[in-house]
């Protein structure tokens, strides 16, 4: 799957290129993203086959 060249012309928008790999930049703002987005979509998973179990979970403190 390619990424869209209009979503990279946003991400790199006003952005020192220089500092797109430094710590902070841009590559590690993006894994952070990914990250978070895969581990919720794993517990939203994780939650909806123990409630099709008939074992209730809940997030603790996340919405």
């Amino acid at each position: 799957m390619a990424i869209d060249k209009d979503v990279l012309d946003q991400l790199l928008a006003g952005r020192d290129p220089q500092e797109l790999f430094a710590k902070d930049g841009l590559l590690d703002e993006l894994k952070k993203a990914l990250s978070e987005r895969m581990l919720s979509a794993e517990l939203d998973d994780h939650l909806e086959s123990e409630g099709a179990a008939g074992t209730i979970n809940r997030r603790n403190g996340s919405s």
